[in-house]
């Protein structure tokens, strides 16, 4: 196909109307005046992100005839040519390109520099600039750097978009590796992959179109990477069986030869990209993780035992002043406390781990009156209630730790938290890596309570850390007895006889637990929005409902279901703005929810629900409005403006997967049990989801779909070496006592 430049302005955009395009939506139709005015105007397609309406661009592509619209250009690349005037200068300079730059000042940059300055500021940088009355040292380097970069990354742009990379991860590379990622990608285009958002597929089809060789040791590489942490990551492992990755890598490779990949793995090895360990490979980062944490929670359970005198005298008195009485095992976890360095408390719903805590907390701080107590939990909104609980203040892990984006935390082994008592609450929550983080900023006389349910669904991440820790011999209660109050609830008793693997039972004359026998996902969609309608007809808030799925996907998967709740719940209507970013409709009145990642400059973390107030202009580093219309919300109290960019870290709020909600309560909860969700059938989901339930449950399905669930226990076990290495330091570090021990004997 001959290609074919054409220079020329934007008269207007036909899609999108508005001309905002961005890096992820770069698609547009725009209309084309060509400098030849006396030519007709053209249509022009393709990737315009970047392009200005009124500014002069050469466009490279090809002719094309559209069924419908006629003669089209197909854009394949654009470039935005150095002026050649001095109005052009002056229209450049001025335009929204370039930082720390008016028109004003634009005006005397080309009174001194002439029709030739964009080329001496490129050839010559701030220099030129700085003998300028009126640009200034600040300003200079500014608007350098802003040409500087708006010519680079065209030329980047038009050296790697013809291999099918997206403006956009463009962008990122030159943000990454500057004008050397265009060698850098050509050499080994599987570099994509560390930017974060290209898998090895899409990575894989770019090294296709560039020529990169079947069998060449990038693609080796990358594909033994992608393989293992995918089977990691997706599936909770900290590592993985050696012939099971070789395996799954020659599936991925379509017909290379095991030995080659065998020989790429040594490779990777010997180089310590990866850890092989007799028969498992791990990733680096959770071989580090996994060994690290194994010696620090070693040598805290193996610190001498504390005596505590009067203690049970205490926890009288303090029984007296709460006029209740804690169970045996509720006193020997305060016990416990004073005696261990590291304590593990669990139980199921109604066996008084909320009351536990409270005593523990309480007793502590009277004891040692000037102790600092640091409270924490994995998920913002687990953090939000342990201290609405317990009357203190409470924060996320990661805020604890003083985690920062691209850093390491603040606190760790060389700066230990400043706590003498750290309580972390839905420790089930936590993976490998979190645990790794926090273990490492304990201070050698820290103390350290954990509390869960380890009948729970085991963290997002890789590792099986709880029940790990439990199974390897750490100081742990487990609370068994259910009070009275929560043996009348439905929901507490079903709840232990799901995770006992025994079928629900209802008692028709309570009334809050319900279950509606439905089997098509039509029906039950139709039913379970039917259910929210009628709790917020009879006074209940949005905020006081959890809609949970233990899918995304399908009718009865939070996705349709939070695009038919905003129907039915928020529909359109004049006097309520909108903005629709990739898809998605957000709508002024809508629940939003962060669905991954934290953002602690803003506030907003993961799991975190907001509404959505409005849309407003986004500004620039200068504090000036920009095109881009953003959008208004509020989240706990405070406003935050997202831009296009932000929201797809976002989704609608109105229903969330039961992982999301772990560590958090509503007065009630609705829930699918179908068999449409038969690969999330297992008892864990079903349990999890219905202890977040405090007043009221709603199980619409089938009972067949919920008695697959109770008898399916999840039985994939997470490959972990944590308990092993654990008891092997425990026993290690006994031997060494005893052998010391003869030692000073003899």
């Amino acid at each position: 196909m001959d290609t074919t430049t054409l220079t020329g302005h934007i008269d207007y955009f036909i899609h999108p109307q508005n001309g905002r395009l961005s890096e992820e939506n770069h698609f547009g139709i725009a209309h084309f005046q060509l400098d030849n005015l006396s030519k007709e105007p053209v249509v022009v397609k393709g990737s315009l992100f970047g392009m200005g309406k009124n500014e002069r661009i050469t466009v490279n592509g090809a002719w094309e005839t559209h069924p419908k619209y006629g003669q089209q250009f197909a854009v394949t690349h654009w470039e935005r040519p150095l002026p050649i005037s001095t109005e052009q200068v002056v229209a450049f300079l001025s335009s929204k390109f370039v930082k720390g730059c008016g028109k004003k000042r634009a005006e005397l940059i080309a009174k001194h520099l002439g029709d030739k300055a964009i080329d001496r500021i490129m050839q010559e940088g701030t220099g030129c600039l700085l003998d300028i009355r009126g640009v200034g040292s600040k300003n200079a380097g500014k608007i350098a750097n802003s040409i500087q970069q708006n010519f680079e990354i065209q030329q980047v742009m038009a050296a790697l978009m013809p291999y099918g990379i997206t403006a956009e991860l463009i962008t990122k590379a030159y943000s990454a590796w500057g004008t050397e990622c265009v060698d850098m990608i050509c050499r080994n285009p599987y570099r994509l992959t560390e930017l974060g958002s290209l898998g090895f597929v899409k990575a894989d089809e770019v090294a296709s179109q560039i020529g990169i060789d079947m069998d060449s040791p990038y693609r080796l590489n990358a594909a033994l990477h992608h393989t293992l942490n995918e089977m990691c990551y997706g599936n909770g492992h900290c590592y993985v069986m050696e012939q099971e990755l070789i395996d799954r890598t020659m599936q991925l490779l379509h017909g290379v030869d095991g030995r080659e990949i065998w020989t790429e793995l040594q490779l990777m090895a010997a180089h310590e990209q990866v850890i092989w360990e007799r028969d498992r490979v791990y990733p680096k980062s959770l071989y580090i993780y996994e060994s690290k944490l194994a010696y620090k929670v070693s040598c805290m359970v193996q610190r001498p035992a504390q005596s505590a005198p009067n203690l049970d005298q205490l926890i009288r008195e303090y029984q007296l002043q709460k006029k209740i009485v804690l169970a045996e095992k509720q006193r020997e976890a305060i016990r416990m406390l004073f005696m261990q360095q590291l304590l593990i408390v669990t139980g199921n719903p109604g066996t008084g781990k909320t009351t536990t805590v409270q005593a523990m907390l309480e007793l502590y701080q009277q004891k040692h009156t000037d102790a600092k107590i640091g409270l924490c939990a994995p998920a913002a909104r687990a953090a939000r209630r342990l201290g609405e609980i317990t009357h203190r203040y409470s924060e996320t892990l990661h805020l604890l730790l003083g985690f920062r984006p691209g850093e390491e935390p603040e606190y760790g082994e060389s700066l230990p938290l400043p706590y003498d008592l750290v309580c972390i609450d839905e420790w089930s929550m936590a993976d490998l890596q979190m645990a790794y983080y926090l273990f490492e900023a304990i201070g050698s006389r820290t103390k350290v309570i954990l509390v869960g349910d380890s009948d729970q669904l085991a963290s997002v991440g890789p590792g099986n850390v709880l029940r790990d820790l439990i199974a390897a011999g750490v100081p742990h209660i487990r609370l068994d007895e259910i009070f009275r109050r929560a043996k009348e609830s439905q929901i507490t008793m079903n709840a232990h006889r799901i995770n006992g693997g025994k079928d629900i039972q209802i008692d028709d004359s309570k009334d809050d637990f319900y279950f509606i026998e439905q089997s098509s996902p039509e029906a039950i969609q139709r039913l379970m929005i039917r259910s929210v309608l009628r709790f917020l007809d009879i006074g209940y808030a949005l905020d006081e409902i959890f809609i949970l799925s233990p899918m995304k996907k399908g009718l009865i998967g939070t996705e349709e279901l939070n695009v038919a709740l905003q129907a039915a719940i928020n529909p359109p209507a004049g006097d309520k703005v909108e903005l629709k970013v990739q898809g998605m409709v957000y709508r002024q009145g809508d629940k939003i929810l962060r669905l991954r990642r934290n953002d602690y400059s803003k506030k907003v973390l993961n799991g975190d629900i907001g509404t959505v107030k409005g849309t407003k202009s986004l500004l620039d580093e200068e504090g000036k409005e920009t095109d881009e219309i953003g959008l208004l919300c509020d989240f706990y109290g405070h406003e935050v403006l997202l831009s296009q960019r932000e929201l797809r870290d976002f989704g609608l709020g109105y229903a969330a997967t039961i992982h999301k909600t772990i560590g958090c309560e509503a007065p009630i909860v609705i829930m699918p049990v179908s068999i449409e969700h038969r690969s999330m059938l297992i008892r864990e989901n079903v349990y999890t989801g219905l202890t977040r339930a405090k007043q009221i449950a709603v199980m619409i399905g089938s009972r067949q779909a919920l008695r697959y669930a109770i008898q399916n226990k999840n039985k994939s076990p997470r490959n972990t070496g944590l308990r092993e290495r654990i008891g092997q330091h425990l026993t290690n570090r006994s031997a060494s006592i005893n052998h010391s021990g003869k030692e000073r004997i003899n």
